[in-house]
């Protein structure tokens, strides 16, 4: 598959806001903490690094994924989406990426 193929399916699966895919990153038109329109490029390696340090960080109300911070929720909704969507196409990778940084896959 083409870069423009897994881009038309992710804007299907995961929305719009999907500027460009592939299966080792997902870039997305998101905002920074001062409002204005950004570019977010997500990599398999930001998406293991979140779930090692962040999810399950209960004493912080600020979380980062791929160099956005912001409110824990719709941070961490993104990494569940990134998350969804590096397993929908490459599931060895996200693996692989997953150990890299000590964790177990659980899937």
């Amino acid at each position: 598959m083409t870069t423009t193929t897994y881009t038309i399916d992710a804007q299907e699966q995961l929305g719009e806001f999907v500027e460009r895919a592939g299966k080792s990153f997902l870039t997305i038109r998101t905002t920074d903490v001062f409002g204005e329109p950004t570019s977010l490029k997500i990599t398999l390696a930001d998406v293991a690094e979140f779930y090692r340090t962040q999810a399950n960080n209960l004493g912080s109300g600020i979380r980062t994924l791929a160099d956005l911070s912001g409110d824990w929720r719709p941070i961490s909704e993104l990494a569940d989406l990134a998350l969804s969507w590096f397993k929908s196409v490459n599931v060895d990778g996200m693996r692989r990426a997953a150990r890299k940084v000590g964790l177990e896959p659980r899937f």
